[in-house]
């Protein structure tokens, strides 16, 4: 999934900046300047790509194991070696430190898992950097499941029973939020949806490529959102 992820994370990235990206360019880093939080950065595949980019990346991670784990596989790469990893932390104690400090927030597969969305997407809107003259401010990124029947089938019965892909229980359906609900809780701290895109697992599944679907957002999708002018 993270190939899909990054390009809409490009793209969206290119025209809330006015950037123009050079795709598969080798040594091109259009995102150098820009300082990203990924948020629940698990083994750092997000960190990584973004870092390539030329990006100032800090990961976050509840877990200091995973986030170490993290670490040790960028140190093996110049390019990502730099990624601050800081393991044990919560976005709402980043958000007390370093607010509005931040070009991209990154909360990719994570909300669905949080016990309070509420307070973590206020703690994402918060590290945000604001719109200052030039500078059109920070872009959330989003990506969770839908609380669908369809994403009850695919991600819980077909993903935890029925393929073996997840451990059963990595998910409750209960806690999956729609785009509207995400739009809902990020718009009450001032964000707007810019773009959003249901991220479909292509059949056949053994080579588990994803692709981009404009209207079906029924299990996999993923949203950004900017400040409101």
């Amino acid at each position: 999934m993270n190939p899909i992820r990054m390009s809409f994370i490009t793209d969206q990235i290119s025209k809330h900046r006015s950037m123009k990206i050079k795709h598969e360019t080798s040594g091109y880093e259009p995102f150098k300047g820009l300082r990203v939080l990924d948020v629940g950065c698990g083994g750092g595949l997000l960190s990584e790509s973004m870092a390539r980019l030329g990006a100032s990346v800090i990961a976050i991670d509840p877990s200091v194991e995973v986030a170490k784990a993290a670490q040790t596989h960028s140190q093996q790469d110049a390019k990502t070696s730099s990624i601050d990893y800081r393991g044990g932390t919560s976005v709402e104690e980043l958000a007390s430190q370093e607010q509005g400090t931040f070009d991209v927030v990154c909360v990719l597969e994570v909300i669905e898992h949080a016990t309070d969305p509420r307070s973590l997407m206020e703690a994402a809107v918060t590290l945000l950097k604001k719109p200052d003259g030039g500078d059109p401010g920070g872009m959330l990124f989003v990506s969770t499941i839908n609380r669908t029947a369809k994403s009850f089938g695919i991600a819980i019965v077909g993903g935890e029973y029925i393929s073996g892909k997840l451990p059963i229980g990595t998910h409750s359906w209960n806690q999956f939020l729609s785009p509207a609900e995400v739009n809902g809780l990020v718009g009450e701290f001032g964000l707007d949806e810019v773009d959003k895109k249901g991220m479909i697992l292509r059949l056949p599944l053994y080579d588990m490529r994803w692709y981009f679907d404009d209207n079906d957002l029924d299990v996999n999708w993923i949203g950004s959102y900017s400040h409101r002018t």
